[in-house]
């Protein structure tokens, strides 16, 4: 399983660390694990979910609704 870091999974989506960090403060977009020091480490599923946040971001939905509809999913990973 590829583990990537914060700047690793930003730059593999074209957003800032920033963005990246502000999803996961906002309950969007959560670690797949923390490093032993505490660093966030994500999954190709997090991978996947930035993504699909992105292109709901695209479509013009705003954060509130995008929180909305993953939660809606029942709380399902994706």
């Amino acid at each position: 399983m590829t583990i990537y870091t914060t700047g690793e999974l930003a730059k593999l989506c074209g957003v800032s660390v920033r963005t990246v960090q502000y999803y996961d403060g906002v309950q969007l977009l959560k670690p797949h694990q923390l490093s032993e020091n505490g660093r966030r480490l994500y999954s190709e599923t997090e991978v996947q979910i930035l993504r699909m946040i992105l292109g709901y971001k695209q479509l013009g939905f705003s954060l509130k609704d995008i929180q909305q509809i993953m939660a809606s999913n029942n709380g399902e990973r994706y």
